[in-house]
Parts: structure tokens; sequence; C-alpha cells
């Protein structure tokens, strides 16, 4: 009997005719050109692991000196918003580096370079 009482209670609801998927597709209306969002990593990151770790360090000693709680996903949000500033800082300094004979980035191109920006954003 109890397998009545559940043919019973399945009549009234939609069978699965009802739910049918349509079987025309319908063509794409939009004219937008597809491509992956901005965060989109197809691979592991091309930087070396030493900067990856420096990134990592920036990114928790600025969380520590907050006073606002942060999630796991907004410190990797932040990483990664980091790495690109680090990039065009690094790049600057090497510039510099090169334009004064050098192969390597010191501190002191990394403090020049920083003083630069940091005095261009105030006006």
């Amino acid at each position: 009997m109890p397998h009545r009482e559940t043919r019973e209670v399945r009549e009234g609801m939609p069978t699965k005719q009802a739910s049918k998927k349509p079987t025309v597709m319908s063509k794409r209306s939009s004219t937008r050109e597809r491509k992956a969002p901005q965060r989109f990593r197809p691979s592991a990151s091309e930087m070396p692991s030493w900067l990856e770790t420096m990134l990592h360090d920036i990114a928790l000693k600025t969380v520590a000196s907050s006073s606002l709680p942060f999630e796991a996903s907004a410190l990797a949000a932040l990483e990664e918003a980091l790495e690109p500033l680090l990039g065009e800082l690094c790049k600057k300094a090497l510039q510099r580096a090169l334009a004064d004979g050098r192969d390597e980035i010191t501190i002191d191109d990394i403090q020049a370079v920083t003083k630069t920006v940091t005095a261009a954003k105030k006006k």
C-alpha cells in the first residue's frame, strides 16, 4: 500500500514531458567578444617564487596593520593587485640602474622610483 500513496502524490506533480527543454537552440545575440576574465591565470604564475613570497609578505603586513578584518579571498585579491604594481616598480628601478651603468637593482633605485611615484601622486 505505501507504493500507491506515493503514486497518488506524484499524480499532481508535473510529468517529465512537461519539463522538457526546447529542442531549438537560439543564436547568440551579443556582439561582445568572448574573452577570459582579468583574474584568469591559465597556469601557475610566471613569477619567481621569491617574488611571490615577497608579495605575500607585503600583503600580510598590510592586513596586519589594518584595523579591519580581512578574509582569505581579500588577501588573495590584495596579492593580485600588488603584483603589477611591484612589477612596474622593479621595471622602473631596473631602468634607473641601467642608466647608472649597473645590471642589478639596489635599494636606492627602488627608493628613488618610489619617491618619484609618490611625488607625482601628490600633484
